[in-house]
């Protein structure tokens, strides 16, 4: 199993790609900001995928290979059922789950990868919108489309390249050879020739979501305070909503309760804690915003599976 950490929840198992709303970790090296995550079912085993509701600064080209997925992008959610490739653009809120028999990967990378110092028609006129943004990628890329053959055995090319790397930190895979480096960023300049081509990049750039953007704020605000007392007033104050609203559109566009959400949050950075540090179970109650022993023990299990020494010794 790889694209993240297993936990167990409610006797099932989850893959957990994002510990923390925004995701900030460094994708490859700075040099060449790209890397891959792969994920797929395992066999007899009843394996959830599942990544939280996160953005990042990074272009994400997801490929849904197998399965049924929920994908939420900007709110917005449509459930893919058949094979094909989404782009999901920077700083775009999304979410992704699966219940089936799946099998998924990412190219996570920085569009200032593609560039170079010869400033020919091609970097004027693809490469650098694309690293401005007034240069817009196609959402989807299906089997019905012209494209789309070409489009994937280069993808697969690309997959190929960075599984035989064995260059991986944790669920990530890199590359650190020029040779591989070089190859991938041929590759990847061939994928945005075939959109080219294609008429597939849209001149208009894309303009952000106003509701998307202030709950953005929210759930940095949330993941910036989880160790502290958390009042739904404040955050309701965040989007000028009245707590009533607030509780509704929070529930219905992240399908689960402010307050989950933030227990959510809490038990994350309690589980790194536990695997990380020798911190009692006490201390990492309070550090994450428990008030009380009892109630994160309870709330830890029936997230987990386990109390807390027990996910902590397994």
């Amino acid at each position: 199993m790889k694209h993240g950490q297993c936990f167990t929840e409610n006797m099932n198992k989850t893959v957990n790609k994002n510990g923390a709303t925004e995701e900030t970790r460094q994708q490859g090296y700075a040099a060449f900001p790209c890397s891959m995550y792969f994920a797929e079912a395992e066999k007899d085993r009843n394996v959830f995928f599942d990544t939280k509701l996160h953005w990042h600064s990074s272009t994400e080209l997801l490929h849904f290979e197998k399965g049924v997925f929920t994908l939420s992008v900007n709110m917005e959610t449509t459930e893919v059922s058949s094979e094909c490739y989404v782009f999901v653009e920077s700083n775009m809120l999304h979410a992704i789950t699966s219940k089936s028999d799946y099998r998924e990967s990412a190219l996570l990378y920085n569009p200032s990868v593609l560039s170079s110092r010869n400033f020919d028609s091609s970097e004027q006129l693809l490469i650098e919108p694309l690293i401005h943004g007034s240069l817009t990628l196609p959402k989807y890329i299906r089997p019905d489309m012209p494209v789309f053959k070409e489009f994937d055995q280069t993808f697969r090319q690309i997959a190929q390249i960075f599984r035989t790397a064995a260059d991986k930190r944790d669920d990530q895979y890199n590359l650190s050879a020029p040779t591989d480096q070089l190859r991938c960023k041929a590759l990847m300049m061939l994928l945005i020739s075939l959109l080219s081509d294609g008429d597939l990049l849209t001149n208009a750039p894309r303009d952000p979501d106003p509701k998307a953007e202030v709950l953005k704020q929210v759930l940095a605000y949330i993941n910036s305070h989880y160790s502290e007392k958390i009042y739904l007033r404040d955050l309701a104050e965040i989007m000028n909503f009245n707590e009533q609203y607030f509780s509704r559109y929070f529930k219905k566009t992240l399908g689960m309760t402010c307050v989950d959400y933030i227990n959510d949050v809490r038990i994350r950075h309690a589980k790194k804690l536990l695997r990380t540090t020798n911190a009692p179970v006490l201390d990492i109650a309070y550090a994450c915003g428990f008030g009380n022993i009892g109630h994160f023990i309870q709330s830890f299990k029936r997230a987990t599976g386990k109390r807390p020494m027990e996910y902590r010794l397994n």
